[in-house]
């Protein structure tokens, strides 16, 4: 979700553009990369599984619990989000489901699986995640004097 509290100077903007493209199509270069063998070369799945985990991250950072009921999203507001059809998010969940990175809740809602208190695409895909985390890191570093 876009923080509508923070205004950026329109000159900052135009002074630091060229700094701040650079760095963040660097970051999600190598994060396409690195995610792409996760999501067998489908960037369908990536956004489906990147809808909800936006979501799980937004919770987790206040301290929602992973077992929340009311913690998913319906096939409606994903194909919504993301404006991919219903029927392809629909396939592409059940595939995720089935792969144990995304659960269906009771009423019908889709979130990140969650094993031992940790997401399982944090655990599967430990090595992709440890880069991931060098990469936010760098990132931010790269902008922190910046902004």
């Amino acid at each position: 979700m876009p923080d509508r509290g923070v205004v950026v100077p329109e000159t900052l903007v135009k002074e630091k553009y060229a700094l701040f493209k650079h760095e963040f199509l660097e970051f999600l270069f190598a994060e396409l990369v690195d995610m792409r063998p996760i999501f067998k070369n489908d960037l369908d799945t990536m956004l489906i599984y990147t809808a909800i985990s936006r979501y799980y991250l937004r919770d987790e950072r206040v301290g929602l619990s992973p077992e929340d009921e009311n913690r998913g999203f319906s096939i409606k507001r994903i194909a919504e989000s993301t404006t991919i059809p219903r029927e392809t998010v629909r396939r592409k969940l059940l595939e995720l489901e089935s792969r144990g990175l995304l659960e269906k809740g009771p009423q019908d809602e889709w979130r990140i699986a969650v094993k031992d208190g940790l997401p399982v695409i944090r655990t599967e895909y430990e090595s992709q995640w440890a880069r991931e985390m060098e990469r936010v890191v760098k990132f931010v570093r790269a902008l922190k004097d910046h902004v």
